[in-house]
Order: structure tokens, then C-alpha cells, then sequence
């Protein structure tokens, strides 16, 4: 009998229904109900720190491989809700485990579905649990709305140009409140002035970006402004100006607004709730429009309505319009994410067209370059094929003598030879136990009948060759440390020189992802100057490869 169990937290607390107290109540069921099972039989699968709102966590995954596979007969959950939420996934779930024959059993509601009335209470308990999220959601909803009709900023990151501040107010039964509202920072104000200013003129992120990088344009932090961030501040309703025209727009757009339209008279701006929303893994996704809930914030308005409007109509019409270099992964070059430029920037692969040989060149190009359009850096391309053979060759010629890499071999073999520790380490102990048989000697010297003198000079004495023994331990201590950095050393050793050897000789039939992984392993960093390619490899300083092309 082969058995499941499976538990969930959405975070930890150390108490209540934590992981283990679910997987020991659902051993105890088992142990119970199913006699003939053994701790071999039963596999154990915990997610803690994911929600129920959808079945994206690694090891409720890794269960329904291992199912897809090789089907248990039994999975136990302690609670119906530690599996899903959601009726949608419960149900495709049952359904598909019925068609691989699996029993499914809730403790807490004493499901099972290998009955046909059990089945249909798991899916009347499936359908109360979502009732009872989508309730909470709602709740939640309502009570964004009530907080957004205050106009009040409840927190985050403070948009560009504006600083959070403490105030008090009177609720509507008398009771003296603190909130915080948005006010207007004069020395960022400007930059979203000129963002948005130079957007409509240029109509293109990309363009823009460029332009706020060579005028050294910064985000409040004073670090660089990104299409990313670029479009986080061109899209937020925080700028707009509340007045009739961005009413009806929001109204057009299907968001929720927390305001009466003759409220928006020009005199504020908006601010904009609702706009994400945490996933099931934990990440901040952002919501449809639709969702949004907007309201009249306490704070002035930044942006006429019209050209608000106007940019996001631009940038409808640049849908196409994208991060560069978004993937960090690529099908051929081998190092990305390690390659810097000597301005300090990443360096990306950029493809150009299939020649003659049906071969599709890149070349590596420093990311600040191409931001800027030569603006910050001039540094020159680097041949991306020929850049990585030289670095493979490196790995690969590990064995050659003054290869950097060699040398590091020899070095961690060198380290790999025991010194005589054990034998310092003997001298210690025997200097300590000498030391202890001097101090019980005068011990014995305090149990006869002598003067106060003696008693004094005896305890000074004792308390000095306590300090020798604690010296002894001490560098018996360090002894035994170096010791075992030596049988460490020695490890590792074999560990690096098996890792090289494997490379070397499966080095034509390795993948790109396995090539690169191997070289972040053993090289920090490569850096390019535009001659010299200088290579920065774990625990040491840089080598230098030589020029190319």
C-alpha cells in the first residue's frame, strides 16, 4: 500500500494547526484506519508559506508527479482547505484521481472518496469553502472601498515626486484619528513633470529612457530610471488631475470609482487602489483596470487630465513596446549574467541575422551603451562566439600548466595535505594533563594546616596554571580546526577535479543551461574593456585572458 500525505500552511506561527501537528494527526488516521500500512508506506509532502487560492506550490506539484507516475492508493490531508479553495481545482482534482483509482481522505470533515457519498460531501464542502474566500474577498473589497472614499495614502512605496505625511483627523463619530496623505515634493515634482513632458513629444519608453539617463535624470534613490519604472509612473492615477474628462475615462476603463463625478473638480489629484494583488506563490501581480478601485486623494494633481489620457493612449498604440534584455536565459550565449562591462554594466547578448553557414552571430553589448545610445559608454562590442570559446578553452585546458584554473587545483591539492596536527594536538593534551595534576597537588597542599600566606601564594599559583590549561584548549581547539579544514580541503579537492574531469569529457553533449551553470561554479565574474577580457574567479583576483576581435 503505497499512502500520501499532505499538508499546508499559508505561514508559519509555530502553533495552531502548524505542518506538523497536520501530519501527525493524518499518521494517527492512517495508523488507525488502515492497519497493514507501515512508515515505509506513507510519503510525506508539506508546502508552508502558500495559499489555498490555487494549487501553484512546489510540493503539492511534485505530488501529482509522483501520482502521474506511479499512483497512490491513498492521499490524506488533515482539512479540506489545505488542498484548494478554489471548487474549480478541487473538482478537477478529485476527478482526476478517481481516474487513477486514489482514495482521498479529510480528516476534519471524515471525507472519503472512495464512496460515493463521500464524494458528493467533499464537493457540498468544496463549494462552502469557496463561498467562504470569495465572502472574505468581498469583505476585503468593501472595506478597501470605505478607505479609499477618505482619500488617504495607506502605505508603500511613495510615488515619485510626493512624500507621505501624518495627519490627524475626526472620524464621522467623533473620534480624533491619525492618517497619512501625499504632499508634494518640489525637488522630485519636476522629474515626473518632464517624464511625462518628454513621453508625449518622444512617444516612446525606450526613447525616454534614454533621454533621462544621458540628462542624469534619477528616481528619488538616485538610481537609474528604467522602461519598468518608467511605465509604473506613466500608468499610476496618482498624477492625474480629478476632473470630469479623467472621470469619465476611469468610468470607460470599468474601475470602481469611490467618488461622485461633480466631486472631481480639478482641485486634486487621484489615487488608485486595488491595482495588485498578492498570487498564491506570494508574488505582487498586477490587477485588470476593472479592478482597480479609484478615488479623490488628499493631495494636488500633477498632470492635466488630457495629457494623462493622451499617454495612456500612446501607450496602447506602443503595445508592442518591451523591456530590453527581460530574459536573463538564453538558447546559445554561455555568459550572461557574468559578463560586465569596465563602466560596471552588464553586458547582454545581442543576435544578428543567420549567415551563410546558417550560423546566427551575437555579439556582447554593454547594456549602458545601448540605454544611453552611446551617450554613457563607447565601450566596443564583444565577439559573443568567440568570447565564450575562450572561456570553454580555459575550462577545458584545466590540466595545462599556468591555466588559472590548474593553478587553483594545485593549490586546493596542496591544502589537501595533512600536516602533523595530531601530534601538536598530543603535545597539548599532555602539557594540559600535567598542568591538572600540578593544580590537584596543590589542592592537597590547602587540605594541610598552612598559613594564610602559603593559601594566597598557592591560589595565585593555581589560578596561573588554570590559564595554561585554557591556552592548551585553545590550541588544541585551533589544531583540530586546521585539521579539519585539511580533510575539508581533501574533499573538495576530489569534488572540483571529478566536476572538471566530467566537463572535459562530456563537454560536446552538455546543454547550454548545464555549460553556463559550470562556469558561474568557477568563475565570478568577466569583465570586458574593450581589448582584454579579465577573468574574476572564486577566491581569487583577476587573470587576464588576452585581446580579441
Amino acid at each position: 500500500m503505497r499512502i500520501a500525505i499532505y499538508s499546508r500552511k499559508s505561514k508559519f506561527t509555530g502553533k495552531g494547526e502548524s505542518i506538523e501537528n497536520q501530519i501527525e494527526m493524518c499518521y494517527d488516521y492512517i495508523y488507525s484506519h488502515f492497519p497493514e500500512a507501515s512508515q515505509e508506506d506513507i510519503s510525506v509532502f508539506e508546502d508552508e508559506g502558500f495559499s489555498g487560492k490555487s494549487l501553484n506550490r512546489p510540493q503539492f506539484k511534485n505530488l501529482m508527479e509522483i501520482e502521474k507516475k506511479v499512483p497512490f492508493d491513498v492521499i490524506v490531508v488533515y482539512r479540506l482547505d489545505r488542498i484548494s479553495r478554489n471548487v474549480g481545482d478541487f473538482a478537477g482534482l478529485i476527478d482526476r484521481l478517481n481516474s487513477y483509482k486514489t482514495a482521498f481522505v479529510s480528516i476534519k470533515e471524515q471525507f472519503d472518496t472512495s464512496t460515493p457519498m463521500g464524494r458528493a460531501m467533499m464537493n457540498i464542502a468544496a463549494v462552502f469553502a469557496q463561498l467562504e474566500r470569495e465572502t472574505i474577498a468581498e469583505r476585503v473589497k468593501d472595506n478597501m472601498y470605505m478607505l479609499a472614499k477618505t482619500g488617504r495614502w495607506l502605505g508603500g512605496t511613495t510615488p515619485l515626486g510626493f512624500d507621505s505625511e501624518k495627519v490627524d483627523y475626526i472620524d464621522d463619530k467623533g473620534v480624533s484619528r491619525k492618517c497619512y496623505k501625499l504632499t508634494e515634493n518640489p525637488s522630485q515634482i519636476e522629474k515626473v513633470r518632464i517624464i511625462y513632458k518628454k513621453f508625449i513629444e518622444l512617444r516612446s519608453m525606450n526613447k525616454l529612457e534614454t533621454y533621462l539617463l544621458n540628462h542624469g535624470i534619477t528616481t528619488q534613490n538616485d538610481c537609474q530610471f528604467y522602461v519598468s519604472t518608467i511605465r509604473n509612473i506613466l500608468t499610476n492615477p496618482v498624477y492625474c488631475t480629478a476632473d470630469p474628462l479623467s472621470y469619465d475615462y476611469f468610468n470607460v476603463q470599468g474601475c470602481d470609482i469611490a467618488a461622485a463625478k461633480n466631486d472631481c473638480n480639478g482641485s486634486h489629484g487621484f489615487i488608485g487602489y486595488s491595482k495588485t494583488e498578492t498570487s498564491g506563490s506570494g508574488e505582487r501581480i498586477a490587477n485588470d483596470r476593472s479592478e482597480w478601485i479609484i478615488a479623490i486623494g488628499k493631495h494636488q494633481g500633477i498632470i492635466s487630465s488630457t495629457d494623462w489620457i493622451e499617454v495612456q493612449n500612446i501607450l496602447n498604440e506602443n503595445a508592442d513596446s518591451k523591456v530590453r534584455f527581460k530574459q536573463s536565459h538564453n538558447p546559445v550565449a554561455l555568459l550572461s549574467g557574468i559578463l560586465f562591462c569596465s563602466c560596471g554594466s552588464y553586458m547582454r547578448p545581442k543576435y544578428y541575422r543567420v549567415n551563410k553557414k546558417g550560423v546566427k552571430p551575437y555579439a556582447y553589448m554593454c547594456e549602458l551603451k545601448e540605454r544611453s545610445k552611446k551617450g554613457k559608454c563607447s565601450c566596443s562590442n564583444l565577439n559573443g562566439m568567440a568570447a565564450d570559446k575562450l572561456i570553454c578553452d580555459i575550462l577545458l585546458n584545466y590540466d595545462i600548466p599556468d591555466n588559472i584554473f590548474n593553478k587553483y587545483l594545485e593549490k586546493l591539492s596542496g591544502l589537501s595535505v595533512t600536516a602533523n596536527t595530531e601530534e601538536l594536538i598530543k603535545n597539548q593534551e599532555a602539557i594540559k594533563a600535567k598542568k591538572q595534576k600540578e593544580i590537584s597537588s596543590l589542592i592537597k597542599v590547602l587540605t594541610t594546616d598552612v598559613d594564610k600566606a602559603t593559601i594566597r601564594y598557592i591560589n595565585k599559583e593555581i589560578s596561573k596554571i588554570n590559564d595554561d590549561i585554557a591556552a592548551a584548549d585553545k590550541e588544541i581547539k585551533r589544531l583540530r580546526l586546521i585539521e579539519s579544514g585539511h580533510k575539508e580541503s581533501h574533499r573538495n579537492f576530489d569534488t572540483v577535479k571529478k566536476a572538471f574531469d566530467y566537463f572535459k569529457s562530456n563537454f560536446d553533449n552538455l546543454s547550454t543551461d548545464h555549460k553556463r551553470r559550470f562556469i558561474r561554479q568557477n568563475i565570478k565574474k568577466v569583465v570586458w574593456d574593450g581589448t582584454t577580457l579579465n577573468i574574476f574567479v572564486w577566491g581569487r583576483r583577476s587573470d587576464s585572458t588576452g585581446c580579441l576581435p
